[in-house]
């Protein structure tokens, strides 16, 4: 299954087996029209499910002046870099809040271990999206409409509850 426009922002999932309370499967991203997630991982769409809900019915304060219009490198390296590879402490961060505000990784669990994803938005809402594989560090972006995220989060969830209910 898949929800949202896989040019723009989507998620796609795929139940692979109903075991002990769990439902595995394989979940990614598309972003921009590339897809972003290890799709050989099996992961608990029902905790992803949990985690997706959760981005779209608490939005986070994910606007930081100064930040929207900045290089993506510089970006990881104010927002990603402080809390996640090895900064003294979370605090030495440039952004007050960085790790609940801008990073989105663990909406996947372990499908996005190998990606750092960030979700930015300027002022009126619209929302930068940036990520980069851990193995290449190739930076990508992909800008979109306010809201957006997690107006699909919100599709997505819908679906794939009918479809755990009915496979159950």
């Amino acid at each position: 299954m898949i929800a949202g426009n896989r040019e723009r922002f989507a998620i796609e999932a795929e139940i692979e087996e109903c075991i002990d309370g769990f439902t595995l499967g394989h979940l990614r991203f598309w972003i921009c029209g590339r897809a972003v997630g290890d799709w050989e991982d099996s992961v608990d769409l029902l905790g992803c499910l949990r985690w997706l809900k959760d981005f779209r019915d608490h939005p986070r304060k994910r606007f930081e002046p100064g930040l929207w219009h900045l290089p993506a490198g510089e970006v990881f390296r104010r927002v990603y870099d402080p809390v996640m590879a090895g900064a003294k402490s979370a605090s030495e961060s440039c952004v007050p809040d960085a790790y609940a505000r801008f990073h989105i990784s663990h909406l996947g669990m372990s499908s996005f271990n190998r990606f750092d994803l960030l979700l930015l938005e300027d002022e009126h809402g619209a929302e930068r999206c940036l990520w980069r594989e851990a193995a290449t560090e190739d930076l990508h972006e992909c800008y979109l409409k306010s809201f957006e995220m997690e107006s699909v989060a919100g599709e997505f969830c819908e679906q794939l509850e009918q479809i755990i209910s009915v496979s159950r």
